[in-house]
């Protein structure tokens, strides 16, 4: 095994040569990404200006805020769904990091909102505190409360999930059941306050947001597994790979009609194994072939139930592929030279770059820094040796915890580390990172102290569920 392939060239890091201009992303996908917020935030909003045709004189200003804050919970939960049903077209301009982040931004706005709609009432008027018997409370009351504890479980379970130990499979099942829940009883108590429900365009407004919910559940559950249904592919081959991943080749099952499949090195792809794609529960997958072979790879690490399912597929057996998903690709964020940074089996939608690269005949020079726990754990290291002489790539190893004969890099990607191996032009370089949450910080703060603007760092997280 070696640490390093092919070094750079010294014309292309002493500036002999004309390089090539670093172009930047296409205004339109700005454009695209704030349009798409602004809809979403208008959407979000609309409900208080039904809201605001209801207030009558005399019920108080605290009364009046609580019902607002009520809308707007039941608006923002009821939209999750759209965030769920992973229209590519929507979630193209912003990367699977700012989805999820947004996404759980917006359900914290949900919560406050929605714990914020009883309180006010209470504080508001001493009459109010006969809800907290739910038993014999009204039946608008008692569908409040069901949706403030659905809310609260799908809290705790998400944000405490690893610590309660709840399966994979299970949390994401749960998750589904809880706000479909949330939402209908959120509806069915906001359409039994007559006192804010009674004109007729609000209920109109509430009717029409209770179809598109109802719709986008249907969507997700039902429509687009039937559109899988129609375009199976098939395990065509199966290799381990160190570090306790497994590489699967899939290929069409048969001729797919329409537009054929394709993908940009860097994105994603949702994988639902099993004869029919009526899963309950499914998980993202970078790929990790290249984008102008016909055979699509995906390097899995076994580190849970579900990616542990894997290891029972076998050649010739059914898997649905939902994609591709991801803005996380060279294409968005063009450069004159690349500098990739992964730990373990983030090392993935780089391989698919990397792969893609060298079938390009691509020569911008490449540096990837690689960490891993030991040197018998790295995963991608048979495509990388593939790799070797077919791009102009310095692969820099970095193990935690190395054996006494590791000659390469030892401890973490950081910034004196990140020095030492990178040219002098590095701040003209575009930089990739995908790793964990914490990682990803950590080298971003690096890339800071070198100087490296922040704007040609690009990230990707895995294991944020």
């Amino acid at each position: 095994m070696t640490t390093v392939l092919d070094r750079p060239r010294v014309s292309d890091l002493t500036g002999e040569i004309p390089v090539p201009v670093t172009r930047r992303a296409a205004p339109s996908t700005r454009a695209q990404a704030v349009a798409w917020t602004a809809l979403h935030a208008l959407l979000a909003a609309a409900p208080l200006a039904l809201c605001a045709t209801a207030v009558r004189p005399g019920r108080g200003f605290l009364v009046d805020l609580s019902v607002a804050l009520g809308f707007l919970a039941l608006s923002v939960m009821g939209l999750q769904f759209a965030l769920a049903a992973r229209f590519s077209r929507a979630t193209a301009p912003f990367g699977i990091d700012a989805v999820l982040r947004y996404h759980k931004q917006m359900s914290a706005l949900s919560v406050l909102a929605a714990f914020g709609h009883p309180a006010l009432l209470f504080l508001a008027d001493d009459r109010y505190l006969v809800l907290l018997d739910v038993v014999d409370a009204p039946l608008r009351a008692q569908f409040a409360w069901l949706s403030v504890l659905a809310l609260g479980l799908l809290m705790v379970t998400s944000i405490w999930r690893r610590a309660l130990r709840i399966p994979y499979q299970v949390w994401h099942v749960l998750h589904s059941l809880l706000g479909v829940t949330i939402v209908l009883a959120g509806l069915g108590h906001a359409f039994l306050v007559d006192n804010w429900m009674s004109a007729p365009w609000v209920r109109l407004g509430w009717l029409v947001y209770a179809t598109a919910f109802l719709w986008l559940a249907v969507w997700v559950r039902l429509v687009k597994p039937l559109r899988l249904w129609r375009r199976p592919w098939r395990v065509v081959e199966l290799w381990p790979e160190p570090g306790g991943a497994v590489t699967v080749g899939l290929e069409p099952a048969h001729r797919h009609g329409g537009r054929p499949w394709s993908f940009t090195a860097g994105q994603f792809a949702w994988i639902l194994p099993g004869r029919v794609p009526f899963t309950p529960t499914y998980h993202p997958f970078s790929i990790s072939s290249s984008a102008l072979r016909p055979r699509v790879e995906f390097t899995i690490k076994q580190v849970g139930d579900f990616t542990s399912s894997i290891r029972r597929l076998r050649v010739g057996d059914t898997v649905y592929v939902d994609g591709p998903h991801g803005s996380f690709t060279l294409d968005r964020h063009p450069g004159m030279g690349y500098v990739l940074l992964a730990t373990g089996v983030g090392v993935t939608p780089f391989l698919s770059m990397l792969a893609t690269l060298a079938d390009q005949g691509d020569r911008r020079p490449v540096w990837l820094f690689l960490g891993n726990r030991s040197e018998d754990q790295i995963t991608g290291i048979r495509q990388l040796e593939r790799l070797k002489g077919r791009l102009d790539l310095r692969v820099v190893h970095v193990i935690s915890r190395a054996s006494e004969g590791w000659p390469g890099e030892r401890g973490r990607i950081d910034a004196a580390l990140l020095a030492r191996h990178l040219p002098p032009h590095a701040r003209s370089l575009q930089y990739f990172v995908c790793s964990r949450e914490e990682t990803v910080r950590a080298v971003r703060a690096s890339l800071g102290e070198l100087g490296v603007p922040a704007d040609r760092v690009h990230s990707e997280q895995f294991g944020m569920v």
